[in-house]
């Protein structure tokens, strides 16, 4: 008898258990969920210049300060006043990079390709997570930092 007693209690507690776990994992959960963060790394104007323009920019025969393709200077130190709220040569009208709005930015647009030519020109496109980075300082203000 007491081995039918523990036997039964034990499959009450098992019983209770799951239905308590069971419960707590249901869809009407109360808590928020967790935002997802983005993929893009925070992004800095420093980060882009010494990762992105020093090395895929501002280089011989394009956007050096000597040469200026396009009138555009990506070179340490100039490009922030060659970008911020400046008119595009090629495209005139459009803003080389609107501050807080990446998408109607010349820059992302010809980095994406969506305007030709795309940038680096000659070169394999930059990355996704690199663009994005790019777009994330843009609608994040586009500072000087």
């Amino acid at each position: 008898m007491k081995q039918k007693f523990s036997f039964v209690f034990f499959s009450k507690s098992i019983l209770l258990a799951f239905s308590l776990v069971i419960t707590s994992c249901s869809e009407e959960s109360t808590t928020e969920p967790t935002p997802t963060p983005s993929n893009a790394p925070m992004a800095k104007l420093s980060d882009i210049q010494s990762k992105v323009f020093n090395i895929s920019c501002a280089t011989a025969n394009c956007h050096a300060s000597g040469t200026a393709a396009g009138g555009l200077i990506l070179s340490d130190g100039q490009s922030y006043n060659s970008l911020i709220n400046v008119e595009s040569i090629l495209y005139p009208g459009v803003k080389r990079v609107d501050e807080g709005n990446s998408e109607e930015s010349l820059l992302i647009q010809i980095i994406k390709g969506t305007k030709t030519p795309r940038m680096p020109l000659n070169a394999s496109p930059l990355s996704a997570a690199v663009i994005d980075s790019i777009a994330k300082w843009i609608d994040e203000g586009a500072l000087n930092n």
